[in-house]
């Protein structure tokens, strides 16, 4: 059976992978959600790009696994495509989820959906950082 390591994307955690685990581990594969460095409830930690691609590699090392399918969600899909390379014979597989594909010469920034010029704008907007998520309030609800 494979190792499934699942990575979501930027502002998510482990728990965006909740739903999909159970039926992973009930047909008898590993699984194994992962919440990369300085996201989530590791949002404390210090990181970056190749901080996440070693939070990747590092798990699969840490649990000794093998026949490993490396899954990325959005933005995750570049730090997993650049931990496939990294983890040799371990790899069985890569899944991009709706995900950034890496291309070798280029960077997440170059795939921007609004291009890389405004992906740029909106890290200087936000002194070097992805901006954070607004928070989101529901309407306040009066009477019955």
């Amino acid at each position: 059976m494979a190792d499934f390591v699942l990575v979501a994307g930027a502002w998510l955690g482990s728990w965006a992978w909740d739903e999909v685990v159970p039926p992973l581990r009930a047909a008898g594969h590993g699984a194994h959600p992962l919440t990369l460095s300085g996201l989530a409830e590791r949002r404390e930690v210090p990181a970056g790009q190749q901080t996440h691609v070693r939070d990747i590699v590092d798990e699969i090392e840490r649990r000794d696994l093998r026949d490993v399918v490396l899954v990325g969600h959005s933005y995750s899909g570049i730090p997993v495509g650049q931990a496939a390379e990294r983890v040799g014979d371990r790899l069985a597989r890569v899944v991009f989820v709706d995900a950034e594909v890496p291309v070798d010469g280029g960077s997440f920034a170059s795939g921007w959906w609004q291009g890389q010029a405004a992906f740029e704008a909106q890290l200087a907007d936000n002194g070097g950082h992805w901006a954070p998520l607004p928070v989101v309030r529901p309407p306040v609800r009066r009477g019955f």
